[in-house]
């Protein structure tokens, strides 16, 4: 049988965790890069009232502004 001492089972213990945490994070580092951005079809609005500017759907007739939650009209 090998005998260990307290402190090099800690360290042994201790490197195999973050060996394993940096390998995780290495892999999902590479996988996540390769998405890719999807274009979204979407047109920029300006509220009635309080002129804020947001994204939404151009086939919606009636759409909602994000910040004071009134109604605004597709003007096309």
């Amino acid at each position: 049988m090998i005998e260990v001492s307290l402190s090099t089972a800690l360290m042994i213990y201790l490197c195999l965790t973050l060996g394993s945490l940096l390998g995780i994070w290495g892999l999902q580092h590479y996988f996540g890069r390769k998405s890719k951005l999807e274009v979204a079809q979407h047109q920029l609005y300006v509220c009635e009232y309080c002129q804020f500017c947001y994204l939404e759907d151009p086939q919606k007739e009636v759409t909602r502004c994000p910040q004071c939650n009134s109604f605004n009209q597709n003007k096309t």
